[in-house]
């Protein structure tokens, strides 16, 4: 009896500590956001704001000056609803080793970047192995089936350290900018470029 109601404790303590998978749907807008539930309302603007909705059914509803629009979210992972007046651009940020910046990189390199940032701004390059993600105004999309990510919006910088989560996973990092931002980068890049070839 002993070991029975032992084995039932362990259990009971695992499953306790372990979390359910959950649908978290992460809100980038232009505009104020107030959070009911598993809605969200929009007042339109110009301040970038974010919001993290864990989603208890099975949709999203958005409520703001055009009506009501439902977003169905039937499947566990992260989302991103992009409210913003410009379309948001993005993938996975590798972190460790990966993530470590080199001194200088070659005209060969910046080329290359150059080339996938604008295709990536016209959707071209996207693709579900390449974890790259263009969502237009209004668009809702799963990012990750992983539950724990973390979308980094426009204006926010990434994080220095990741942290396991209580079922002890390190979260996946997905950086987003708009496509205005994209193109300041990419004239960056061409000055670059350009002293490069001086």
């Amino acid at each position: 009896m002993k070991k029975i109601l032992t084995g039932l404790s362990a259990i009971i303590l695992f499953a306790a500590c372990s979390t359910p998978p959950q649908k978290k749907v992460v809100v980038m807008a232009s505009g104020k956001l107030v959070v009911s539930g598993d809605g969200v309302t929009i007042e339109p603007g110009t301040q970038h704001n974010e919001e993290t909705i864990n989603i208890k059914g099975d949709k999203l509803t958005l409520s703001g000056p055009d009506g009501n629009k439902d977003f169905p979210i039937t499947e566990t992972g992260t989302f991103l609803l992009n409210l913003k007046k410009d379309t948001l651009i993005g993938g996975f940020q590798p972190f460790g080793e990966a993530t470590s910046r080199e001194g200088r990189i070659t005209q060969e390199q910046l080329m290359e970047r150059m080339d996938s940032l604008q295709q990536l701004m016209m959707g071209s390059n996207v693709a579900v192995e390449k974890r790259n993600h263009f969502l237009a105004p209004g668009e809702m999309k799963k990012i990750t089936p992983a539950d724990n990510a973390i979308l980094v919006g426009p204006f926010k910088g990434m994080p220095a350290s990741l942290t396991p989560d209580k079922n002890g996973k390190v979260p996946e990092v997905y950086k987003f900018i708009t496509n205005k931002d994209a193109r300041e980068t990419l004239g960056r890049l061409e000055k670059m470029l350009k002293a490069e070839g001086e």
